[in-house]
Order: C-alpha cells, then structure tokens, then sequence
C-alpha cells in the first residue's frame, strides 16, 4: 500500500481530528524513504501500529465551583506508545482542547521522547477545563475529581504524566495529593512537583533553557553564537520565560513577547526588571501583554497581532500548535530571519514547514528543540527512585549535555547529498529509528 493511501484510509478512521492527521502525514513523509527501504517494517505492520494509540480514555470530570454548582468537564489520557519505557507526557488544562489535539501530542510525544535516549514512552492527556478566573478551591477540587477518574491507570512504571499549558506545580500537587491518598504511595508517578516534595531545580524554566542550548549548538556549527542576535519570541509563559532567561544570558536581544490580546515590541530588549517582571504579569493579567507596555516606556503595543512582522535573526515561537502560517512565515523571512526554532509543540504548519525549506531558512523542530522539559522531568524522575536531590547548577549541567547530544543526532540524519542539514527530517529519523527498532525487537505487542 502507497503512503498516500495509507494517510488517506487514516484520516477516514480518525474523523474531525486534523491536527492528529497533519502531525502523522508530516512525520511520515519525513522518514519515508526510511519506511520504503526497510521491509521489516512491513512485516511487522510498523505504520499501522505507530499510527494506532495503545490506548485512549475518555472520561467525564464532575467538581464543584464555590457557588455549590457542580460542572462536567471533559477528562482525555492517551497512553501512545511504551515500546522504550512507561508512558511519559503532560497534561494540558485549556478549553478548546479536544481529543484530536490530545493524540497529536502523545504521538509528538513518542518521537521526542525517543530523542533524549532516555528510557520514556509517549503519552498525553488533559481536560477542556480553564484555571484562569478559577479560585483557588475550585482548581484544587478539578484537579482532585481528575484523578479520581485516572489514578488506577498511572504509576512510576506505568504511566507518568507531567506539566504542559494551564499546569503548573499548582495543579500537579493537587493532583499528587490525591494520588497518594488513594495510593498509599509517595512515588515519582507525576513531574513537575515542588521542589521541596520530590521535584527537581529549573523545572519552570527547563523546556526554554534547552531550546536556547539546542539553538547554541546549531549556531556553533555556523560559526556563529548568540551575542548580539536580535529574537522574537511569541507567549510569554514558563518556556518564553525559559527561552528569554537564557537567551539574554548569552548575549541576545529578546525585542518581543506575546499573548492572546497582541504582542510588545521592546526594541531595548527584555531584561533585568522586566524579566522579573513577566513573572508578575503572568500571575496577576490572565495572559494580557498590555500592561508591559504601559510599565515600560518605548515599549509599543500591537493589539491582537503577532511579534512574526518584527524584523530578527532568530524567530521561536513559544505559544502553541499551528500559530504560524504561510503568512506569518513569509513575514518572517521578509524580516531577515534566518532560524526559526520551535519551542512550543508544533508551533509551524504545514504551509509554513514547506516555505521555510523552499527558502533555505534553517528550522530546528519541537520535537527536538523542546525536549528539554521532558529531559528534566526524566532527571525528576531518577532524583525520586534514588531518593535524593540535585542542585539547578547540576540539572543544567546535565540538561545542556542531552540538549547538545539530540543536536548531534538531528545532525547526523539529517544530511543530505549536497551537505546541506535538514533538521526536522534528522529529528524524524533518529526518532523513528530508536522506536522501531524498540517495537520490532519486542514483537508484535
């Protein structure tokens, strides 16, 4: 059977979810010379089972908000894939999530795994429930009804689920708290806990500080480092936080920020006190940009716009799936632009992966440039079975190594005949070739 049949008999089996559809047809076309080359794969039915989640619940979430009213939310767990380790992926609270959106994220989820070479399935999970505007009792009675539904499914060698947008440490000891009360266990069954109860130093700030070293070490290969590069960064939370910190470190110039209100231009860059005080803004303004405008002064504001426009040299979108388009990439390239790195989770459609390739705009995919957070949780992980801690100097230390050693392999596969790097496509490969591999090895299971 011809991959476009394949991907077409695919999306008829999988209805409403284009996001699931765009991810798998992008992935496969990437390693699709890999696919046809290998007849094992055919015998073992590889694309039907990689294609195929092990599992998926969906299940119904009851709590009670302060007026006494109890509210049904929507509960998702996707467990895609262990065939390296347990099922390992966050959970995402946000009100348009959906299931299509969920198993998107747990296949993404497999392959970046797979890239840290650490023992670590693919899984993802969430609810179509919002913590903005929520009190503080009404997240902790969601979050406590949410793993009411899941905890049986969940364990350190089972299934370990983690931050991602709308949880953080909050919501993760809420639901830790009543994990170990029906459990009986304190284990490291969830990441992204506080520090001072089994989490682990630069946990908030992880997934950016490994995007700017996977960025270091792609601009070292240049010949080139970061000092004095203007970037635009897009959201504004923990992995534009991350990305800015660290960018700024290491002598860029970070000029804008955004939120679902617009964007900030600071054409003086985001430093010292205004980096403290994105921590601020992001406790206190539901996501809105505005107010770092009006405390700054010669910072401009543009209302429900992107920060793509702003001229740059390096442009890494942090917000989330699909913010950037066919337009938005060709004003990044009108821009001067000439890296793209993705920090949130497919943050690049289609329309925009083509055009970035057509014009030689060098782009480091999520799957590999973002895997920072999940090596972090990974580091939590082995701290909570040795039962001891690390300090943030040490988690670095080791976070840059892995981030260094997953550049390398999108290196390495990524070559092509005229000696140009295609970065995505060695992600893909060296992804799929430690799954596969992995589920051959196994058997049919």
């Amino acid at each position: 059977m011809g991959l476009e049949r394949f991907l077409f008999d695919l999306e008829i089996q999988n209805p409403g979810e284009p996001e699931f559809i765009q991810s798998v047809r992008d992935f496969l076309t990437s390693v699709k010379d890999r696919i046809s080359d290998d007849f094992r794969l055919n015998n073992a039915a590889i694309l039907e089972r990689i294609t195929e989640p092990d599992r998926v619940f969906v299940f119904k979430v009851p709590w009670m908000n302060d007026q006494g009213k109890v509210i049904v939310n929507r509960g998702y767990r996707v467990q895609y894939n262990n065939a390296l380790g347990p099922y390992k992926g966050g959970l995402r609270f946000h009100p348009a999530l959906t299931l299509g959106t969920v198993k998107m994220l747990a296949f993404e989820q497999v392959f970046k795994n797979s890239l840290t070479s650490l023992a670590l399935g693919g899984a993802m999970g969430g609810a179509n429930f919002d913590p903005k505007g929520k009190s503080e009792g009404e997240i902790m009675r969601f979050c406590q009804s949410f793993v009411l539904q899941l905890w049986d499914l969940l364990g350190s060698e089972m299934d370990i689920p983690g931050n991602d947008v709308g949880v953080s440490s909050r919501e993760i000891g809420y639901m830790f708290g009543m994990f170990k009360k029906l459990t009986h266990m304190h284990s490291g069954t969830f990441t992204g806990k506080g520090s001072e109860w089994g989490g682990t130093g630069l946990r908030a700030e992880s997934t950016g500080f490994g995007v700017i070293y996977f960025l270091e070490a792609l601009l070292k290969d240049q010949n080139e480092s970061l000092d004095g590069k203007t970037i635009c960064v897009s959201g504004f939370g923990n992995v534009a936080y991350g990305v800015i910190r660290k960018a700024v470190e290491l002598g860029a110039k970070v000029v804008t920020l955004s939120g679902p209100d617009g964007f900030i231009y600071d054409p003086d860059g985001i430093t010292g006190d205004k980096l403290d005080y994105l921590v601020e803004l992001r406790a206190t303004s539901q996501d809105l940009v505005r107010p770092y405008s009006i405390e700054f002064p010669g910072v401009v504001y543009y209302e429900n716009q992107k920060p793509w426009q702003i001229p740059c040299d390096i442009a890494i979108p942090c917000a989330i799936q699909n913010e950037i388009g066919l337009n938005e990439a060709r004003q990044i390239m009108q821009g001067g632009c000439k890296y793209v790195i993705e920090a949130a989770d497919r943050p690049c459609n289609s329309e925009a992966l083509e055009f970035f390739d057509s014009n030689q705009i060098v782009l480091a995919p999520g799957k590999a440039a973002n895997a920072g957070g999940v090596a972090v949780s990974a580091l939590e992980l082995v701290q909570n079975s040795m039962k001891m801690t690390w300090t943030p100097k040490e988690v670095d230390h080791r976070l840059k190594d892995i981030m260094e050693r997953i550049y390398q392999m999108c290196k390495l596969h990524g070559i092509k005949p005229d000696g140009s790097i295609n970065y995505r496509d060695g992600a893909n490969i060296a992804s799929f070739h430690r799954v596969t591999e992995a589920m051959i090895d196994q058997g049919a299971v």
